[in-house]
């Protein structure tokens, strides 16, 4: 009876939360039933269960019971495996309805808990078996993940571990590489795609653009993206080819089309020699990335996950579908939103929204257990961007159930409860000073519970922010007609800018442990790969080099974490040499991003069965060249006994610099180098009150480079007005002072004559004259004014002539022209 009432609860949170309370309390409750009480039905048994009920033998074992909440729930639909794989389908009852236990043990032979991408029910999957969706692969990844949730279940007793398990050996072999530059695919393949997938694939097209722009005009560009479409090593398996096959935008007879894209793409490849590996290295087995071991969410805390995105590229380039085995919520892909090569999406203003009746499901198992997670590995483009809503259960920026958002360095959690407003506000916002939310690959993750209220946790540490509405509420508020949509609301408001790698819902608040948990299983494309070393002479056998290899970006891997491992778990170490180690792909030695060319270990007694010995706590990223098609080996300089010179070749000399834009030899001084030379030669300090407060006036009028060409006439006025101001200061202290004094800048110049007779003479004129010239022109210069003629200029003679080169004209100097002006008025003080 206990499990007839557990199998008639939709959470699985709470069908495990009220599973002990039930086995201690069910037969107090059936003895109480034994007199004329009444009994109360239990509110989580529907008056009517309908087919769904099942009434056969309890799971035999807490294992069985697992399988059953994991993988038998979700696949025993008719409308999945119930038609031919029930107790009367007349094949493998893996599923049997009437007997779980017998579908258990069914279900063994066709699973791999160890390593569930290699399970029976996963393989026949991937080859197009029966899918209930219309991408095989999504199949194949829903049940690995069903396998993997019942491997790694809370209530088993160990968590499960990814085995290593020894790889097919293969010799590196010669391989061909793209060519630098793109004349023979502008000459073979882009023509084709140009001509008849520019209508998606331009990046500039007027209907839709659609990454990969491998259709663009311009060859150059259009060859980036379509490397990873091409495979040169075996055309035919090509995805431009596949895609063609598929009756994707096939532009005549889509066979003919993926013809004629194959033969386009084998005279490109043909035109390419292989590359051959240098005979006189030492070098590993070979392997490619799908000879590795998946080495990601091998460990992930996924018994209450109700719906999950890992963003795999699994058929259709407008859906990203849900592969958590259960009914899935999948979302379609609008406007700018692209995918990673690396597993994820690209949001640049477009978004990702699921229907509402797939939505609801979140409504119905949130709602009866009422606490829930959302998780995400979140990478933010930029830190300037508010009010971006990330991801979204809503109707609106004013209509919520549930929302992740960010503002500029801040994650914020909004949930509604009856206690809220409409959109969950309050929300619960890391702190400012912060600055926790950073433009860096992050795992997030936002839990809500009717006591512990709204908690945010980033890459696996708790925020210690204060929820202000924590305390005992309820989200029975929530609206069940709201869509689900990642990277904007759902009516296109609040864009959010920025890559996400993989999102998960759980039906229960997430423990700090489990998420921190989840946060070290981390995230993406990432393999284990196992370099075999066992064929060089004197290594011992099942030796491995083991690397955690992930595609970084769409252009590049990362190889991390490198380790020496042993299979035989008997194995002791005997102490042999491995020394600098370097990455080769698909023939040759990675150009670039050798990290491990120092490296020197000495596999001794360090070495354990468990953990094998790690060789270096460096990572090192190399170029990405064919995709899935690049093949990886590892050459070694020691090797036990073995051992290779490696010479370094000589750096290219560096190219020529290129010549910059001219500049002029002649400049200017800068308003703070006028205003000091202003005073050097007034002897004017540039602390005088009436001097510094024109400089700070005019301050932004003057030059701020030594630039002639940023020299403009409103710099000349303020200098004028600096030096008239300088000037006037210096004339004030010398008429202060008697005629001879040695203080005085102009010593001889009488300041009580009347203006228009006090420079008559060529004597008089010299004294006001000189004295600034004295201060204003250097001495032994290569260059400079001539003294003769600054001192004419100024009115050491009466006039001057001006040689244009095509006339002569004659001007008076300075002095003459103010002898001239009507001084009647004025007396010189």
């Amino acid at each position: 009876m206990t499990d007839l009432i557990l199998n008639n609860i939709k959470s699985l949170s709470i069908r495990r939360a009220i599973k002990s309370v039930l086995v201690l309390t069910l037969p107090v409750m059936l003895a109480a039933c034994e007199g004329t009480t009444e009994t109360v039905q239990n509110p989580f048994i529907d008056s009517d269960p309908g087919s769904d009920t099942y009434t056969g033998p309890p799971p035999a074992s807490l294992d069985v019971k697992d399988f059953q909440d994991n993988v038998w729930v979700a696949l025993k639909a008719d409308n999945r495996c119930g038609q031919c794989h029930d107790s009367d389908g007349g094949q493998t009852a893996f599923v049997d309805e009437t007997d779980v236990n017998v579908a258990y043990n069914n279900a063994l032979s066709l699973v791999d808990k160890e390593n569930p991408s290699a399970s029976r029910l996963v393989t026949i999957f991937e080859g197009g078996h029966n899918c209930w969706n219309q991408s095989s692969l999504v199949c194949a990844e829903s049940i690995e993940n069903m396998i993997s949730s019942w491997a790694g279940s809370s209530d088993s007793s160990t968590a499960r571990v990814i085995p290593m398990v020894a790889p097919v050996i293969k010799d590196p072999g010669d391989s061909k590489t793209f060519p630098a530059s793109s004349d023979n695919f502008a000459a073979t393949v882009h023509p084709l795609l140009e001509t008849n997938c520019i209508a998606c694939h331009y990046e500039e097209g007027l209907s839709q653009q659609q990454q990969p722009f491998f259709a663009n005009p311009d060859a150059d560009s259009a060859y980036e993206a379509a490397k990873p479409k091409m495979n040169i090593d075996f055309p035919e398996n090509s995805l431009l080819v596949q895609r063609l096959q598929g009756n994707h935008g096939c532009w005549s007879e889509c066979s003919e089309d993926a013809t004629e894209m194959q033969l386009a793409i084998e005279a490109f490849a043909g035109a390419i020699d292989a590359t051959e590996i240098d005979p006189t290295l030492i070098t590993s087995k070979a392997l490619t990335l799908l000879d590795g071991i998946v080495a990601s969410g091998g460990s992930r805390q996924e018994s209450s996950q109700i719906a999950l995105w890992e963003f795999k590229h699994l058929g259709d380039d407008r859906i990203a579908f849900d592969t958590s085995g259960i009914e899935p919520i999948d979302l379609y892909l609008t406007d700018n939103v692209s995918w990673l090569g690396a597993y994820g999406l690209n949001f640049n203003g477009g978004k990702a929204q699921a229907n509402t009746q797939a939505s609801k499901r979140l409504y119905d198992s949130i709602l009866a257990s009422g606490e829930y997670s959302i998780e995400a590995w979140i990478i933010p483009a930029n830190v300037t961007q508010e009010d971006a809503s990330i991801i979204g259960y809503d109707l609106g920026s004013n209509n919520k159930n549930f929302s992740l958002s960010q503002t500029l360095y801040n994650y914020n959690f909004l949930n509604r409860t009856v206690q809220s407003d409409a959109d969950g506000a309050p929300f619960l916002s890391t702190e400012d000073a912060g600055e926790i939310l950073q433009s860096s690959l992050q795992h997030v993750v936002a839990t809500y519970g009717t006591v512990s209220g709204r908690k945010i946790y980033v890459n696996g540490v708790l925020i210690d922010v204060s929820d202000p509405t924590a305390g005992s509420t309820s989200i029975a508020s929530w609206d069940p007609s709201y869509p689900l949509t990642l990277g904007q609301n759902a009516n296109k408001g609040q864009p959010w800018l920025g890559k996400l790698r993989m999102v998960s819902i759980h039906e229960r608040a997430l423990t700090g442990s489990q998420i921190l948990q989840n946060f070290a299983a981390g995230v993406g494309q990432k393999y284990f790969l196992l370099f075999s070393i066992a064929e060089q002479p004197g290594i011992p056998a099942d030796s491995y080099i083991r690397f955690e290899v992930s595609q970084f970006d769409s252009f590049s891997y990362l190889f991390e974490k490198p380790v020496f491992i042993n299979l035989d778990p008997e194995w002791t170490p005997g102490g042999f040499i491995i020394s600098n180690l370097r990455l080769g792909i698909n023939g040759k030695e990675a150009v670039a991003g050798q990290s491990y060319a120092n490296m020197q270990v000495t596999i001794d007694s360090s070495y354990t069965a468990a953990d094998g010995q790690p060789l270096s706590a460096l990572g090192a990223v190399i170029a990405l060249e064919k995709g899935a098609d690049d093949e990886f080996f590892l050459t070694f300089e020691v090797l036990g006994s073995n051992s290779h010179v490696f010479d370094d070749p000589a750096p290219a000399p560096p190219a020529d610099p290129a010549d910059a834009d001219p500049v002029s030899d002649i400049g200017v001084r800068t308003f703070d180098e006028i205003n000091a030379t202003i005073a050097k030669i007034t002897g004017i300090e540039v602390t005088n009150v009436a001097v510094n407060a024109v400089f700070t006036q005019y301050r932004q009028q003057l030059p701020t480079i030594e630039n002639i060409d940023a020299f403009l006439s409103s710099h000349q006025m303020a200098i004028a007005q600096l030096a008239l101001t300088s000037c006037s200061e210096r004339v004030e202290a010398d008429r202060l002072l008697p005629v001879g004094n040695s203080q005085r800048l102009f010593t001889n110049v009488d300041f009580t004559a009347s203006a228009s007779s006090a420079f008559d003479t060529a004597t008089e004129r010299a004294y006001a004259i000189d004295p600034i010239l004295n201060a204003v022109l250097l001495l032994n210069l290569t260059s400079q004014p001539d003294s003769a003629e600054i001192s004419n200029l100024l009115g050491s003679s009466a006039s001057q002539t001006l040689n244009t080169g095509s006339g002569a004209y004659n001007y008076e100097s300075l002095i003459t022209q103010m002898n001239t002006i009507d001084t009647s008025a004025r007396t010189v003080q």
